[in-house]
């Protein structure tokens, strides 16, 4: 697989994984929140297996096997596992609109690819838009956390953030070494973890907006 077969499928992959961004922001119900970043942690798998079978490197092959696996499959069963404990139906509640939520999304892309453009020299050398694609996957992570009231859908956010990151790492570096990702993705099961606990204890965060917590102020 030559380098230039390599960048259009990262292209490729860089743009859905950007689509899966726009599932989570405009999702109305957290299940299909859950299955967008399930979704996109596949796409990262998929990006690994790619970037292995161009560079040879056998630890990129690990852990596309463990992000599918972990990521895409054991941690979106975890939070559907809580979301079907606790019984949450109703409609996802933002801070601000979806559409203004939207908006800003875009905003975010369009900032994070002219950040990559200053680059200069230094872009030449990562493949394809990982970096930018990166960058707005991190950011737009953060911006679901910060515009919505529950805690499950902030956790969804939190993943997304991470997949950026991951995805960032994994592409620009081509491998970061072995003993460092896993320590990521187990950093992210631990969070998932402490999570599920959190939200099964305290069902208020979950099944109702956080800023009612602002009652329990004496």
């Amino acid at each position: 697989m030559n380098a230039e077969s390599v960048y259009t499928i990262v292209d490729d992959l860089g743009a859905l994984l950007l689509f899966t961004m726009i599932l989570i922001i405009a999702a109305g119900q957290i299940y299909r929140a859950i299955y967008a970043v399930a979704a996109q942690s596949l796409l990262i798998a998929i990006a690994g297996g790619v970037l292995a079978m161009a560079t040879g490197n056998v630890d990129l092959w690990v852990i596309a096997g463990v992000t599918l696996g972990v990521k895409a499959i054991a941690l979106p069963w975890v939070l559907l596992w809580v979301v079907r404990r606790m019984n949450v139906r109703r409609e996802v509640e933002p801070v601000i609109p979806v559409a203004a939520t939207l908006a800003l999304a875009v905003m975010v892309v369009v900032m994070s690819f002219h950040l990559s453009t200053s680059l200069g020299p230094v872009r030449q050398a990562i493949t394809g838009n990982a970096l930018p694609v990166g960058i707005a996957l991190t950011l737009l992570g953060v911006l679901v956390m910060a515009t919505r009231k529950t805690a499950l859908h902030q956790m969804v956010g939190l993943f997304a953030s991470e997949n950026g990151i991951f995805f960032t790492a994994m592409a620009v570096t081509q491998g970061m070494p072995l003993i460092i990702e896993i320590g990521v993705i187990l950093d992210v099961i631990l969070a998932a973890l402490v999570m599920a606990i959190m939200v099964l204890r305290v069902r208020s965060t979950v099944d109702a907006d956080i800023a009612s917590l602002d009652r329990l102020r004496g």
